[in-house]
């Protein structure tokens, strides 16, 4: 896995990646082996209750330690950008302390972040913080793969500044995306914007959605975090 992941800025352009290689974009399967956007949802839909249920104990366990060892709320809600430009409320596990942006207002993530705790570090590396959005995905508003949802703050300046941001509107956001596997954690929005837009243009592609879920479940299990 560590293959995928580009370690360096001056590979990070999508014309560099190998995509052929990892993805089997130049293949019959990867183009001709595709699904309309409402079979997928139907799919994505039970599979995501299918999914909550099978990870319920390991969420349990997850809320339980955040309530013990962090306190406060066990869930962080927070406003993201979907389809259409439409707003909704993403839900995660709470990573960091209590009203983390009291003080400093909105402001991205970053490696290092000290407003992560110890047991938010973990959640982060294993992705576990993600599991509440199956049912965003559920509720319709984010599909298992896409660009991340980011917020209404960031997004309007994206918007402004950085060609085809725009395009994001028009899928849905995804709990997991190309951006995600391929690129470090602190890749910039317009990097991560080349992976977005090339997703968007294959999204109905089968095979190209199975090899981004298989990546992401690897990240999962072996804790790895770009």
């Amino acid at each position: 896995m560590s293959n995928l992941a580009v370690s360096n800025k001056s590979s990070l352009n999508i014309d560099q990646f190998d995509m052929a290689n990892f993805f089997y974009t130049d293949s019959f399967l990867f183009n001709r082996l595709t699904l309309s956007e409402k079979v997928m949802s139907v799919i994505e839909t039970f599979f995501a209750f299918f999914l909550l249920l099978f990870f319920l104990p390991i969420m349990l366990l997850m809320a339980a330690a955040i309530k013990l060892t962090m306190g406060g709320s066990v869930f962080y809600t927070q406003t993201r950008v979907g389809r259409y430009g439409n707003h909704f409320s993403i839900i995660k596990f709470r990573t960091m302390i209590e009203n983390a942006e009291a003080e400093s207002g909105p402001r991205l993530s970053s490696i290092g972040d000290p407003r992560v705790t110890k047991l938010g570090k973990f959640l982060r590396a294993s992705h576990f913080d993600e599991l509440p959005q199956l049912m965003n995905v559920i509720h319709g508003d984010m599909s298992f793969i896409g660009p991340r949802p980011e917020r209404p703050e960031f997004v309007e300046t994206f918007e402004r500044e950085i060609v085809q941001y725009t395009r994001r509107r028009e899928v849905k956001p995804g709990i997991t995306g190309l951006a995600q596997i391929c690129l470090p954690y602190d890749a910039t929005a317009k990097e991560k914007l080349e992976y977005d837009v090339f997703y968007i243009d294959n999204q109905q592609s089968i095979l190209f959605n199975f090899i981004i879920s298989y990546y992401t479940a690897l990240k999962m299990m072996t804790f790895f975090r770009n």
